[in-house]
């Protein structure tokens, strides 16, 4: 039996331009389903300042809310009309009863207002669960005033009462706010929705958190090695910290271990915590972003890989991109993946916050070659069982959106059945 796909995908994203893992995965999914034959349309709600993810790609031309004022992220955020408007006006042009709706990332400008719109096409629409959004006001599960993970049941009592936003308590109101619009439009607690989640616990985070979960799937990332071959991290000395320099990723702590483990430190990647290290942390290496070749020619001299995060990552890229190159890592304990990278013996975890910790694991990893020798076979060989490669992933969202496409069938079928054995009753009546 031949299993249904769709006639044409939907992608929804904030961005069109490659800033963030959402929006890198929802732009190859469009290339991926493309060269499948797939239709695509990619709705974004930024402007068309780059290359166009798809042939098909509609720009809401609106701006991320930390670019706009005050008055008007506040509103927008909540709700976006003309991205409800654009959407609304696709689904009831061109929609089929074979078309997808895939939402990578709504929270940096399309707002819930999309989801009001997807109501109408909730059977056929896929959530793919990057980071916590669906379940807790700020996204992260973490208390960022206090810069840690946090414990408690997202909106509960003693969840709307903590300050746990980077910006102040209004900010979490507000956040709460979106939130509650969010679930009016679109429930996922009374109903179930089709969430893909990036790693397994997460569904257990959910669950937890009270989401229905009967249609929640594990679909990992695809996964590119930073290095394709000829990583020797036993013969070199330097760890490497890549990401976005901003506290929630844990850069300051990197530094910090660092220097009290005499190890050390460069850094991939920018943003405002650069004048932080540059200032504190003098003897770090600051790269700034580079390019996936410039990475590849960085990192051939990596020891190890440092994951700092102060948050619980769902899906830690780097340290995989890491793996599969042969290159261990060391990560927080409360990293979804950080239990299989220590079973697996590809690295090490230490505590969450605590930079003694992280430098206790930095200075074990720097004096012992063949330990560190030992987990470069392991990332070699376990690699492949951590993540997809793209092939893989775009095969499991083909298979996913063919379960979807099924059960909206038979549910269409299930609301038309009643009709029609009521007609042919009256029929025969009328026949009689």
């Amino acid at each position: 039996m031949n299993q249904r796909q769709p006639d044409r995908v939907v992608v929804i994203n904030d961005r069109s331009a490659m800033v963030g893992g959402a929006s890198n995965l929802a732009i190859l999914s469009a290339g991926l389903l493309e060269r499948r034959g797939i239709g695509v349309t990619y709705l974004a709600g930024d402007t068309a300042e780059h290359e166009k993810p798809a042939g098909d790609t509609i720009n809401i031309a609106g701006k991320p809310l930390v670019q706009q004022g005050r008055l008007s992220a506040f509103a927008g955020g909540l709700y976006n009309s003309k991205a409800f408007e654009t959407l609304q006006d696709l689904i009831s042009m061109r929609d089929t009863p074979s078309t997808i709706y895939h939402v990578h990332g709504w929270s940096k400008i399309l707002s819930p207002s999309i989801f009001r719109a997807l109501a109408a096409v909730r059977d056929r629409t896929v959530l793919h669960a990057h980071d916590y959004f669906l379940t807790c006001p700020n996204g992260g599960l973490a208390n960022y005033r206090k810069q840690q993970v946090c414990h408690l049941r997202p909106m509960s009592a003693s969840c709307l009462v903590t300050q746990c936003d980077k910006r102040g308590y209004h900010e979490k109101l507000w956040r709460t706010a979106r939130h509650l619009l969010r679930e009016h439009f679109y429930p996922t607690g009374d109903l179930p929705a089709n969430i893909v989640v990036v790693h397994e616990r997460m569904r257990q985070i959910f669950e937890r958190a009270g989401l229905n979960v009967e249609h929640v799937e594990t679909i990992r990332n695809p996964v590119e090695p930073f290095l394709a071959e000829g990583a020797e991290p036993a013969a070199h000395r330097t760890f490497y910290f890549i990401g976005r320099l901003e506290p929630e990723k844990g850069f300051e702590e990197a530094a910090q271990a660092a220097r009290i483990a005499g190890v050390g430190l460069h850094v991939i990647g920018d943003g405002a915590g650069r004048s932080i290290l540059e200032r504190n942390y003098p003897e770090v290496v600051i790269h700034g972003w580079r390019s996936r070749q410039g990475m590849r020619e960085i990192l051939r001299d990596a020891r190890a890989i440092v994951i700092s995060s102060r948050v619980p990552e769902p899906f830690s890229l780097a340290a995989l991109e890491a793996v599969s190159s042969g290159i261990p890592v060391i990560m927080p304990d409360s990293a979804l993946l950080g239990a299989e990278i220590t079973a697996r013996e590809c690295g090490l975890v230490f505590r969450s916050g605590d930079t003694v910790a992280l430098a206790e694991g930095l200075r074990h990893l720097a004096i012992d070659d063949g330990l560190i020798g030992k987990m470069a076979q392991n990332c070699r060989r376990e690699a492949p069982r951590l993540a997809h490669t793209a092939t893989s992933w775009i095969e499991a969202l083909m298979a996913l959106y063919g379960r979807v496409l099924e059960r909206s069938e038979t549910s269409r079928s299930a609301e038309i059945r009643p009709v029609r054995q009521f007609t042919a009753f009256g029929s025969r009546l009328l026949n009689r």
